[in-house]
């Protein structure tokens, strides 16, 4: 009698490695101009578990509460949540039931690529690109903005006094890649 074949998990129960569509071409090392420390640092915040949360109308200010300051703002309503460390599916799980009937949950871990950029320079460098005034008066530690940055739509993040994050959509992640290098070469710039 022929063996049945082992039976194979349901596509809900399967997990698909999240592999950076940067793997190959963010190769760690110092770049750029030589002389004197890196003024940019550059790395890939890989695996994370990302998730976008819609608000229904009338319900923003509860949706806001139960997630807290884990929250980024990404649009009217419209909320950002990431986090590191977290088994697949497991946060859109979580949100999806914590939040039933007040949100639409979106898990985007697959779509999007999360890029850090920090360092004395950071700032000059994310100015070449973006029309928003990143002048640490006007955009506090914390703070979001949906932009556009060398053509690019991004949701980027000031996570420190010269720290930011940069949310891309995977299909645009290489090239936005390559422009964020070619803008931090005049300071020098390592890749973690």
């Amino acid at each position: 009698m022929p063996k049945s074949p082992a039976k194979q998990p349901a596509v809900a129960e399967q997990s698909f490695p999240r592999v950076s569509p940067l793997a190959d071409v963010a190769i760690q090392g110092r770049f750029g101009a030589d002389q004197g420390a890196p003024g940019v640092f550059l790395s890939v915040r890989h695996p994370c578990s990302i998730v976008t949360v819609i608000a229904r109308q009338g319900k923003a200010a509860a949706v806001k509460k139960a997630l807290g300051a884990s929250a980024l703002w990404a649009g009217p309503d419209q909320y950002y949540v990431v986090a590191d460390q977290r088994g697949e599916g497991a946060l859109y799980r979580e949100l999806k039931q914590a939040l039933d009937g007040s949100a639409s949950v979106i898990d985007q871990s697959h779509g999007r690529v999360i890029l850090r950029i920090s360092g004395p320079k950071a700032r000059a460098v994310l100015a070449k690109g973006t029309p928003v005034d990143l002048h640490t008066d006007q955009f506090a530690i914390g703070q979001s903005a949906v932009t556009q940055m060398a053509h690019v739509g991004i949701h980027l993040t000031r996570t420190g006094e010269d720290a930011f994050e940069l949310s891309v959509f995977r299909g645009f992640a290489e090239s936005f890649w390559e422009w964020l290098t070619e803008q931090s070469e005049e300071y020098g710039y390592q890749v973690m």
